[in-house]
């Protein structure tokens, strides 16, 4: 079975920022007027031997919703310090999976998220996250 490739209409994916999140997605990102929506296909190399997608596969596409959510209009860059989740449900092979993250509060020096990653508008995971703001060099 040939998988999909393509995200839908609108979600652009930032290459080579960081070869991780590269190899395990790609993840997507669409800006709207209430905030960032972040995407993801789910490929055979991202599933477990259940055939669904596996769980560190899915915390890391929620870290990278809760970083591109913190840096969201700000020239600047940030380290996860924190990151907590609790799983509902799973996603197979094709499923489209979407997150948003919420900044709850932004000081001077970190940013306090909570999100969710559903599937269909089903949440299939949340989570809450602290990231360290850090200056570009």
């Amino acid at each position: 079975m040939e998988e999909l490739e393509t995200p839908p209409s609108g979600f652009v994916q930032l290459k080579g920022i960081s070869p991780a999140e590269d190899d395990i997605g790609p993840f997507y990102y669409l800006k709207e007027r209430t905030g960032l929506r972040c995407g993801f296909r789910v490929r055979s190399k991202n599933c477990n031997g259940l055939g669904t997608v596996h769980g560190g596969v899915l915390m890391s596409f929620a870290d990278y919703s809760s970083t591109m959510s913190a840096l969201k209009g700000v020239t600047e860059n940030c380290a996860t310090v924190s990151f907590n989740c609790q799983f509902m449900a799973s996603a197979r092979l094709d499923d489209w999976i979407e997150a948003t993250a919420e900044v709850v509060k932004r000081t001077r020096s970190m940013c306090f998220l909570t999100g969710k990653v559903v599937l269909d508008d089903l949440p299939i995971l949340t989570f809450q996250s602290v990231v360290k703001r850090l200056s570009k060099p």
